[in-house]
């Protein structure tokens, strides 16, 4: 509080014209004393646990944490964001800096930008990333790791062998430094196919137009068996070449690199963590439509080899991933049949084929293409699904399947006919909502496994307790005559 000194004395002879006192007069304004100031409080002045907590309530979930922003068409921008307060307060002075590290570094990106030096400089471009990790004590900090590609010739270097070889080691690397609980990598399928040692086929690539694609690994949590850890002194990946203590030398080749790695670093990125859940947007397929016989070009992706299509190949995809999400625009069936035929074990598959954007509006996107041919092929998609979940009994790995969801609205009529289809067979399977159906798991324990030649067949024999769409509508194509078909 700003005190000021009192401007009238109780009485002060001879202050003024003869038989006045100071009483009389008017008060005289005096300087206000300003020695108060120094003792105002100031947010300086807590201590830095004090001031810690007060710089979490600037904190904010990521731009990527939105299920809606990963499931629209892949950009390179998808961490970007406009508000940024915690990262401005961190600028207000170096102990803010200090206090505000952890928020900031919670979820961390490495941004990959297109090559303009040679490719050893990946491991050289991280380098300064680890460093600041373990100068700032960040190991068990970093919560999130996003890898951002823009680069698309990470594969073309020298013989696949030893590329493959190269980018195990790499994860091993970053994973040796940090320990998050997700991955999200954003990069080209050209370079994707690499860095998830997964084949991608690019004959047809120049009809796609797809910038990037998502590649999302999550765990639950920290305590889940991580692989085996170097001896203390070799916990830091060692420095790039041309850091050696005797001066600036050229950069190792890759081969070299990767027969100087320890075995505990050459682990695939599949099989570096306990990961539970997978999430792959492979982005718009439209462009694709626009050229003659659309139906038999070939994606690049590494869809086939993640769920193992080729039989001389085993799948990629981790056993611990029980949680799988697929986000493709308007995929070809022939595609997305190599995924429904290969199903992994999973307890929850989530699949969205159709933008909840204006994409279908946009003249350049839809240059050429019937929209027709889109329907068309998004019906043909789900007809392979249906079949599978529909089998009686159910194949191969959708007997462990427990939850369906989609991110599609279902066309209306073929809901209505499912509806009554269901009823006829079970009374284990009620609607839940629009779209929606749940399982009654005491109906489900008290059927049995198997029914006789004189009984009815039951829809889903399986462990399926909920199969969800996003709502119904009348689609553009009816999906019917797949159906009415029995395909």
């Amino acid at each position: 509080m700003i005190e000021s000194v009192d401007t009238v004395s109780p009485f002060i002879q001879g202050a003024g014209p003869a038989g006045t006192s100071a009483a009389t007069l008017p008060p005289q304004p005096q300087p206000l004393s300003l020695r108060a100031a120094d003792n105002k409080p100031s947010i300086e002045l807590l201590p830095n646990e004090l001031l810690a907590n007060i710089l979490q309530y600037l904190d904010s979930p990521k731009p990527s944490s939105s299920e809606s922003v990963l499931h629209d068409e892949p950009h390179f921008n998808l961490t970007k964001s406009n508000n940024a307060p915690l990262k401005a307060a961190s600028c207000v002075s170096k102990r803010w800096r200090r206090g505000t590290i952890p928020l900031l570094f919670k979820h961390a990106q490495l941004v990959v930008e297109e090559k303009k030096i040679p490719w050893s400089t990946l491991d050289e471009m991280i380098q300064p990333f680890f460093d600041f990790v373990g100068e700032h004590q960040l190991r068990r900090i970093v919560q999130s790791f996003t890898f951002i590609v823009h680069e698309e010739k990470l594969a073309n270097i020298v013989n696949k062998q030893e590329i493959s070889k190269g980018f195990i080691s790499f994860w091993g690397r970053v994973f040796q430094v940090i320990d998050p609980q997700e991955l999200l990598v954003v990069a080209p399928v050209v370079a994707l196919g690499p860095l998830t040692n997964c084949h991608v086929y690019l004959s047809d690539a120049w009809s796609f137009d797809c910038p990037c694609h998502y590649l999302r690994l999550q765990m639950p949590s920290r305590d889940s068996t991580r692989i085996a850890k170097a001896p203390r002194e070799q916990q830091m990946p060692p420095k790039s070449g041309n850091e050696d203590s005797q001066g600036s030398r050229p950069a190792a080749p890759l081969s070299a690199l990767v027969k100087e790695e320890p075995e505990f670093l050459k682990v695939p990125l599949w099989k570096i963590r306990p990961w539970t859940s997978l999430l792959l947007n492979e982005g718009s397929f439209i462009r694709a439509y626009a050229t003659y016989e659309f139906w038999q070009r070939q994606p690049p992706s590494i869809l086939p080899d993640l769920v193992g299509a080729d039989i001389d190949k085993p799948a990629r995809i981790s056993p611990t991933i029980c949680d799988l999400s697929y986000v493709g625009l308007f995929p070809m069936a022939s595609h997305f049949n190599s995924f429904t035929t290969n199903l992994p074990k999973l307890k929850r598959l989530y699949v969205q084929l159709v933008p909840r954007n204006e994409i279908l509006q946009d003249p350049t996107k839809m240059a050429q293409v019937e929209a027709e041919d889109l329907w068309m092929e998004r019906n043909s998609c789900y007809a392979l699904l249906m079949r599978e979940l529909f089998n009686i009994p159910p194949v191969g790995n959708y007997k462990y399947l427990e939850e369906f969801e989609s991110g599609d609205a279902a066309d209306r009529d073929a809901w209505d006919m499912a509806v009554e289809y269901v009823k006829r067979a079970t009374n284990e399977w009620k609607v839940a909502s629009d779209g929606v159906f749940v399982r009654d798991t005491k109906e489900k324990a008290a059927v049995p496994a198997a029914v006789g030649n004189k009984g009815k067949h039951l829809a889903f024999q399986d462990a399926l307790v909920r199969w969800a769409w996003n709502g119904t509508t009348v689609l553009p194509v009816s999906p019917m005559p797949h159906y009415a078909a029995g395909t």
